[in-house]
Protein backbone atom coordinates (compact mmCIF):
# COMPACT_ATOMS: atom_id res chain seq x y z
CA UNK A 1 0.00 0.00 0.00
CA UNK A 2 1.01 3.48 -1.22
CA UNK A 3 -0.12 6.53 1.02
CA UNK A 4 -0.29 10.14 0.42
CA UNK A 5 -1.38 12.57 3.26
CA UNK A 6 -2.81 16.20 2.34
CA UNK A 7 -0.86 18.26 4.51
CA UNK A 8 -0.63 21.58 2.02
CA UNK A 9 -3.59 23.53 3.71
CA UNK A 10 -3.36 26.84 5.10
CA UNK A 11 -5.82 26.38 8.09
CA UNK A 12 -7.20 29.86 7.83
CA UNK A 13 -9.85 28.93 10.79
CA UNK A 14 -7.21 27.50 13.17
CA UNK A 15 -5.83 30.62 13.23
CA UNK A 16 -4.07 32.40 15.68
CA UNK A 17 -1.57 28.85 15.36
CA UNK A 18 -1.67 28.64 11.54
CA UNK A 19 -0.27 32.42 11.47
CA UNK A 20 2.98 30.70 12.62
CA UNK A 21 2.41 26.88 12.03
CA UNK A 22 1.39 24.74 9.17
CA UNK A 23 -2.14 23.14 10.13
CA UNK A 24 -0.60 20.01 10.19
CA UNK A 25 1.49 20.27 12.99
CA UNK A 26 -1.58 20.91 15.33
CA UNK A 27 -0.64 19.26 18.64
CA UNK A 28 -2.61 16.03 19.23
CA UNK A 29 -1.56 14.35 22.37
CA UNK A 30 2.27 15.06 22.48
CA UNK A 31 2.39 14.54 18.70
CA UNK A 32 2.25 16.68 15.65
CA UNK A 33 -1.79 15.54 13.62
CA UNK A 34 0.73 14.98 10.69
CA UNK A 35 2.46 12.63 13.29
CA UNK A 36 0.30 10.76 14.13
CA UNK A 37 -1.75 10.25 10.56
CA UNK A 38 1.96 8.71 9.30
CA UNK A 39 2.22 6.43 11.98
CA UNK A 40 -1.31 5.41 11.93
CA UNK A 41 -0.55 4.47 7.83
CA UNK A 42 2.44 2.92 8.78
CA UNK A 43 1.20 0.75 10.93
CA UNK A 44 -1.40 0.06 8.38
CA UNK A 45 1.16 -0.97 5.97
CA UNK A 46 2.28 1.56 4.09
CA UNK A 47 5.62 1.11 2.02
CA UNK A 48 6.00 4.32 0.12
CA UNK A 49 4.09 7.58 1.80
CA UNK A 50 4.13 11.03 0.14
CA UNK A 51 3.17 14.38 1.69
CA UNK A 52 2.22 17.76 -0.16
CA UNK A 53 3.48 20.90 1.43
CA UNK A 54 2.57 24.55 0.98
CA UNK A 55 2.05 26.43 4.31
CA UNK A 56 5.11 27.07 5.98
CA UNK A 57 6.67 23.94 4.17
CA UNK A 58 10.00 23.83 6.03
CA UNK A 59 8.15 22.90 9.34
CA UNK A 60 6.83 19.91 7.75
CA UNK A 61 10.24 18.54 6.52
CA UNK A 62 12.15 19.41 9.12
CA UNK A 63 8.92 17.06 11.00
CA UNK A 64 9.04 14.49 8.98
CA UNK A 65 12.89 14.36 8.83
CA UNK A 66 13.22 13.48 12.13
CA UNK A 67 11.11 10.59 12.24
CA UNK A 68 12.54 7.43 12.25
CA UNK A 69 10.88 6.16 9.08
CA UNK A 70 11.83 9.39 7.32
CA UNK A 71 13.37 7.57 4.27
CA UNK A 72 9.50 6.19 3.47
CA UNK A 73 8.56 9.64 3.07
CA UNK A 74 8.57 11.55 -0.03
CA UNK A 75 7.55 15.61 -0.47
CA UNK A 76 5.74 16.89 -3.03
CA UNK A 77 6.36 20.62 -2.83
CA UNK A 78 3.15 23.02 -3.99
CA UNK A 79 5.44 25.98 -2.37
CA UNK A 80 4.74 27.88 -5.57
CA UNK A 81 0.85 27.23 -5.93
CA UNK A 82 -1.43 25.30 -3.77
CA UNK A 83 -3.03 22.95 -5.76
CA UNK A 84 -6.01 21.90 -3.46
CA UNK A 85 -6.74 18.04 -3.17
CA UNK A 86 -7.23 17.03 -6.82
CA UNK A 87 -4.83 19.45 -7.83
CA UNK A 88 -2.12 17.41 -5.94
CA UNK A 89 -3.02 14.12 -6.97
CA UNK A 90 -2.19 15.10 -10.40
CA UNK A 91 0.69 16.31 -9.59
CA UNK A 92 1.75 13.59 -7.57
CA UNK A 93 0.67 11.23 -10.12
CA UNK A 94 2.67 13.12 -12.68
CA UNK A 95 5.88 13.77 -10.42
CA UNK A 96 6.33 11.77 -8.04
CA UNK A 97 8.89 9.22 -7.55
CA UNK A 98 7.01 6.90 -5.30
CA UNK A 99 3.80 6.74 -7.00
CA UNK A 100 5.63 5.41 -10.00
CA UNK A 101 6.30 2.62 -8.44
CA UNK A 102 2.84 1.84 -7.46
CA UNK A 103 1.42 -1.42 -8.82
CA UNK A 104 -1.27 -1.70 -10.84
CA UNK A 105 -3.52 -3.22 -8.18
CA UNK A 106 -1.82 -1.83 -5.49
CA UNK A 107 -4.34 0.57 -3.27
CA UNK A 108 -3.33 4.12 -2.66
CA UNK A 109 -4.81 5.33 0.50
CA UNK A 110 -5.38 9.15 1.07
CA UNK A 111 -6.08 10.59 4.43
CA UNK A 112 -6.20 14.54 5.33
CA UNK A 113 -3.58 15.64 7.44
CA UNK A 114 -6.30 17.43 10.03
CA UNK A 115 -8.13 14.56 10.66
CA UNK A 116 -8.31 12.39 13.89
CA UNK A 117 -9.94 8.78 13.51
CA UNK A 118 -9.45 6.04 14.71
CA UNK A 119 -11.22 3.25 12.69
CA UNK A 120 -9.47 0.11 11.05
CA UNK A 121 -8.08 1.32 7.76
CA UNK A 122 -7.45 -2.20 7.22
CA UNK A 123 -11.19 -2.76 6.85
CA UNK A 124 -11.64 -0.15 4.57
CA UNK A 125 -8.56 -1.44 2.35
CA UNK A 126 -10.36 -5.00 2.26
CA UNK A 127 -13.44 -3.37 1.65
CA UNK A 128 -11.97 -1.38 -1.70
CA UNK A 129 -10.24 -4.40 -3.03
CA UNK A 130 -12.86 -6.89 -2.21
CA UNK A 131 -15.38 -4.30 -4.12
CA UNK A 132 -13.45 -3.91 -7.26
CA UNK A 133 -14.18 -0.22 -6.95
CA UNK A 134 -11.89 2.48 -8.61
CA UNK A 135 -12.36 4.46 -5.33
CA UNK A 136 -13.74 3.76 -1.58
CA UNK A 137 -14.27 6.63 0.35
CA UNK A 138 -15.14 7.08 4.15
CA UNK A 139 -18.45 8.39 5.05
CA UNK A 140 -20.86 8.86 7.51
CA UNK A 141 -24.68 9.04 7.22
CA UNK A 142 -25.35 10.05 11.33
CA UNK A 143 -22.58 12.48 11.28
CA UNK A 144 -24.71 16.03 11.23
CA UNK A 145 -23.42 17.93 8.25
CA UNK A 146 -25.03 20.59 5.90
CA UNK A 147 -22.99 18.98 2.71
CA UNK A 148 -23.38 15.27 1.72
CA UNK A 149 -22.60 13.16 -0.45
CA UNK A 150 -25.40 10.94 -2.05
CA UNK A 151 -24.92 7.18 -2.44
CA UNK A 152 -27.52 4.58 -4.53
CA UNK A 153 -28.64 1.42 -2.45
CA UNK A 154 -25.72 -0.19 -3.09
CA UNK A 155 -23.47 2.15 -2.14
CA UNK A 156 -22.49 4.02 -5.21
CA UNK A 157 -21.79 7.11 -5.58
CA UNK A 158 -24.76 9.50 -7.57
CA UNK A 159 -23.80 12.92 -6.11
CA UNK A 160 -23.69 15.75 -3.70
CA UNK A 161 -25.95 18.20 -1.87
CA UNK A 162 -25.43 21.36 0.19
CA UNK A 163 -28.91 21.60 2.16
CA UNK A 164 -27.28 25.16 3.64
CA UNK A 165 -27.18 26.47 0.16
CA UNK A 166 -30.04 24.35 -1.34
CA UNK A 167 -27.18 23.12 -4.30
CA UNK A 168 -27.60 19.60 -5.63
CA UNK A 169 -24.89 18.10 -8.20
CA UNK A 170 -25.31 16.33 -10.90
CA UNK A 171 -28.01 18.65 -12.02
CA UNK A 172 -29.84 15.43 -13.45
CA UNK A 173 -29.42 13.54 -10.37
CA UNK A 174 -33.03 13.19 -10.46
CA UNK A 175 -34.98 12.14 -7.16
CA UNK A 176 -32.69 12.53 -4.54
CA UNK A 177 -35.39 11.31 -2.03
CA UNK A 178 -34.03 7.68 -3.00
CA UNK A 179 -30.34 8.03 -1.97
CA UNK A 180 -28.52 7.85 1.09
CA UNK A 181 -27.10 11.14 2.24
CA UNK A 182 -24.07 10.73 4.25
CA UNK A 183 -20.79 13.19 5.36
CA UNK A 184 -17.35 12.57 4.10
CA UNK A 185 -14.78 11.36 6.49
CA UNK A 186 -11.46 12.75 4.68
CA UNK A 187 -9.78 9.08 4.04
CA UNK A 188 -9.95 7.55 0.44
CA UNK A 189 -8.83 4.65 -1.44
CA UNK A 190 -8.48 4.54 -4.75
CA UNK A 191 -6.61 2.62 -7.92
CA UNK A 192 -3.73 3.68 -9.67
CA UNK A 193 -5.59 4.08 -12.51
CA UNK A 194 -7.98 6.32 -10.67
CA UNK A 195 -5.38 8.34 -10.05
CA UNK A 196 -3.81 8.57 -13.30
CA UNK A 197 -7.41 9.32 -14.69
CA UNK A 198 -7.39 12.19 -12.18
CA UNK A 199 -4.39 13.35 -13.60
CA UNK A 200 -4.74 12.66 -16.87
CA UNK A 201 -8.52 15.07 -16.96
CA UNK A 202 -6.01 17.67 -15.32
CA UNK A 203 -5.05 20.76 -17.99
CA UNK A 204 -1.29 20.15 -18.82
CA UNK A 205 -0.15 23.41 -16.90
CA UNK A 206 -1.64 22.02 -13.26
CA UNK A 207 -4.74 24.21 -11.67
CA UNK A 208 -6.23 23.91 -8.62
CA UNK A 209 -9.35 21.84 -8.26
CA UNK A 210 -11.27 19.56 -5.32
CA UNK A 211 -11.30 16.00 -5.60
CA UNK A 212 -14.88 16.48 -4.36
CA UNK A 213 -16.06 17.78 -7.21
CA UNK A 214 -13.95 15.63 -9.33
CA UNK A 215 -15.82 12.68 -7.47
CA UNK A 216 -18.93 14.16 -8.14
CA UNK A 217 -18.49 15.10 -12.03
CA UNK A 218 -17.11 11.68 -12.81
CA UNK A 219 -19.16 9.20 -10.52
CA UNK A 220 -21.48 8.27 -13.44
CA UNK A 221 -18.04 7.14 -15.56
CA UNK A 222 -16.29 5.03 -12.98
CA UNK A 223 -17.35 2.98 -9.75
CA UNK A 224 -17.11 4.91 -6.14
CA UNK A 225 -18.18 3.31 -3.25
CA UNK A 226 -18.72 4.48 0.14
CA UNK A 227 -17.09 3.19 3.46
CA UNK A 228 -18.69 2.95 6.19
CA UNK A 229 -16.53 1.34 9.31
CA UNK A 230 -18.64 -1.96 11.28
CA UNK A 231 -17.99 -0.66 14.74
CA UNK A 232 -17.82 2.56 16.29
CA UNK A 233 -15.13 5.00 16.10
CA UNK A 234 -13.73 8.25 16.84
CA UNK A 235 -13.81 11.21 14.54
CA UNK A 236 -12.44 14.76 14.58
CA UNK A 237 -11.47 17.21 12.27
CA UNK A 238 -9.34 19.53 13.89
CA UNK A 239 -9.69 22.14 11.46
CA UNK A 240 -10.67 25.05 14.30
CA UNK A 241 -9.54 25.76 17.51
CA UNK A 242 -12.79 24.45 19.32
CA UNK A 243 -12.63 21.52 17.02
CA UNK A 244 -8.85 21.08 17.83
CA UNK A 245 -9.60 21.23 21.54
CA UNK A 246 -12.34 18.29 21.02
CA UNK A 247 -9.84 16.02 19.34
CA UNK A 248 -7.47 16.41 22.04
CA UNK A 249 -10.08 16.07 24.83
CA UNK A 250 -11.23 12.49 23.12
CA UNK A 251 -7.40 11.61 23.33
CA UNK A 252 -6.79 12.39 26.66
CA UNK A 253 -10.11 10.80 27.16
CA UNK A 254 -9.14 7.47 25.37
CA UNK A 255 -5.67 7.43 27.02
Amino acid sequence: MIAIIFAAGIGSRLKPFTDFHPKALAPLGGKAALVRVTEKLIDAGARRIIVNVHHFPKQIIDCLDSLPYSDLIEISDESALLLDTGGALAKIARESEFFATAEANEPIVVHNADIYTDFPIGEMISAFETSGADATILVNPHRESTRHFLFSANGCLRGWENTAKGIVKPHNIGDTAKLTRAAFGGVHVLSRSSIDTISESAPKTLAPFSITDWYIDNCDKIDIRAFVPAHSYNWHDIGSPEKLAAAQACLAHSN
